[in-house]
């Protein structure tokens, strides 16, 4: 079945591929199966790199050996994973992969945040496993938004509370800035990419552009970095409630933020200002 909710316009976007006819129920911005005839939209599938290696860098650095992180990070990988399967196929299977595991995620980190009052959400996967088209993709967006507003509100939540008993820590605000800063673009070049494809997808009669600037792979690397950073203050703050010493350091010639324990002195100015 064609999807139902189309940021396609053009009927560039409708070229025959490997994984023909697509059956999800969005089709992204990017014309399909222009690249590679195995790959339905190219970008939209490589750009997942950045969620692999966000991953990756926050399961090898995060302290200690909760199996709670390692399998917040493992969820994360598998974010990347199903996207990789959905944007690759435009399958409704494939894109219930993609879907699932974001809000199994999310209800991960709920569940850290909350302290264990939030399970598994069963009857989440039964709306997602049994419908499609326009009613399948709007439950989605809408559960896991409201799952990111909620992780949002403890976030604060810890924070404020933390800030009062240990006084301001620039370094958290760092984090905090860059998470909101890359969630914020993500977020508008998404909804630009969805709503207003037929002005920037470089082919059409109404577009702007003489070329797709390919909003929905910025999304996917955007996202990542602002999840990342997201995750970086879940596991400070996880442990900075149990007085534990956290702070944050960086790797990689100081770009990137990873959270120890105060087992040794904290080398001074390690993070960037």
């Amino acid at each position: 079945m064609p999807p139902v909710v189309a940021a396609s316009v053009s009927s560039a976007f409708d070229k025959i591929g490997f994984w023909s006819p697509n059956t999800a129920s969005v089709d992204w911005c990017e014309s399909n199966y222009v690249v590679s005839f195995y790959i339905a939209e190219f970008w939209n599938t490589i750009s997942n790199i950045a969620c692999f290696f966000a991953a990756a860098v926050g399961y090898y650095f995060f302290p200690g050996n909760e199996r709670r992180f390692r399998l917040m990070f493992a969820a994360f990988g598998l974010v990347g994973l199903g996207s990789v399967l959905f944007h690759g196929t435009l399958r409704h299977k494939m894109q219930l992969l993609d879907e699932l595991p974001m809000l199994y995620s999310a209800t991960m980190i709920m569940f850290i945040l909350v302290e264990a009052k939030h399970g598994p959400q069963g009857f989440t996967t039964f709306i997602f496993s049994t419908t499609g088209g326009q009613l399948q993709f709007y439950t989605f967006q809408s559960t896991y938004t409201a799952l990111q507003f909620a992780m949002i509100y403890f976030l604060r939540v810890l924070h404020v509370q933390q800030r009062a008993i240990r006084g301001p820590n620039p370094d958290v605000s760092i984090l905090i800035r860059r998470a909101f800063a890359s969630a914020l673009f993500a977020v508008t070049i998404w909804l630009i990419d969805l709503r207003l494809c037929e002005f920037v997808n470089g082919v059409g009669k109404k577009s702007i552009l003489r070329w797709n600037p390919q909003l929905h792979a910025w999304w996917h690397v955007f996202s990542a970095c602002a999840l990342y950073h997201a995750t970086m203050l879940i596991v400070y703050y996880h442990y900075d409630v149990q007085d534990m010493r956290p702070f944050v350091d960086v790797v990689y010639g100081g770009w990137i933020p990873v959270i120890r324990l105060h087992h040794v002195q904290r080398p001074k100015n390690k993070f960037l200002r």
